[in-house]
C-alpha cells in the first residue's frame, strides 16, 4: 500500500471517529506544552520552528495530528517517514514527542514592528484561517464533513488562538520570551 493511501486511511479513521484533525502546521514543545503554528505555504511556519529549535523541542514542521483526549488536545507528528522522498526539503520530525496544546498560532510576517502576539476572539476569522490549514476529508468522503466541522468547533472551544506577528530580525530568545508569556495566562 502506498504512503498516500496510508495517509488517507488514517485520516478516514480519525475523522469518522471524531478523534483528531490533521493540520498543515509546524509544532514545538516546551515544559510539556505544545504550540502549533498553522497557515498556508510560505506563511513562515517552518521558519519559526527552525528559529526556535534550540530553545523548544520541535515535534513536526509540516504536518501534525491534533488528537482530542479527556485531558485536552494532544499534538503529535503526523508523518510517514516514507513520504520524505517526495521533497528535497529536510523536515524537523520527532515521532517520539507529543504534548498538550497550549496555543494555536497563525503566523504572519512582520516587517515594521518587533514580534508580538495578537489574541483572537473573532470566531469567523478563526474559522477562515483554520479552513486554510486543517485537512478536509478527502474526495469521496463527503459523509465525514459533519464530523470535520464539529471537530473544528471542538478545537475552537478548547484552544487559545493567536496570530504571531513574526519579525525575522528578532532573536530566537526574544520570540521565545513572547511565547513563554502564554504559560502564565490561563
Amino acid at each position: 500500500m502506498s504512503s498516500v493511501s496510508e495517509t488517507v486511511r488514517a485520516q478516514r479513521e480519525l475523522y469518522s471517529a471524531e478523534k483528531g484533525l490533521i493540520v498543515h502546521s509546524s509544532s514545538f514543545e516546551k515544559n510539556g506544552f505544545a504550540f502549533v503554528c498553522g497557515g498556508v505555504c510560505g506563511s513562515g511556519k517552518s521558519t519559526l520552528c527552525f528559529k526556535l529549535k534550540d530553545l523548544f523541542n520541535p515535534i513536526n514542521d509540516d504536518r501534525n495530528l491534533l488528537e482530542f483526549t479527556d485531558s485536552g488536545v494532544i499534538v503529535s507528528s503526523f508523518w510517514d517517514q516514507n513520504e520524505q522522498h517526495f521533497s528535497t526539503k529536510q523536515y524537523l520530525v520527532n515521532n517520539e514527542l507529543s504534548a498538550k496544546m497550549k496555543a494555536f498560532l497563525f503566523v504572519a510576517k512582520e516587517f515594521e514592528r518587533e514580534t508580538y502576539l495578537e489574541e483572537l476572539s473573532d470566531k469567523t476569522l478563526i474559522w477562515k484561517r483554520l479552513l486554510l490549514c486543517v485537512a478536509p476529508p478527502v474526495k469521496g468522503d463527503e459523509s465525514l464533513f459533519p464530523n470535520y466541522f464539529s471537530m473544528l468547533e471542538k478545537l475552537m472551544s478548547e484552544t487559545r488562538f493567536c496570530i504571531i506577528h513574526h519579525n525575522l530580525k528578532d532573536s530566537p530568545e526574544f520570540v521565545s520570551d513572547k511565547l513563554t508569556g502564554l504559560f502564565n495566562k490561563e
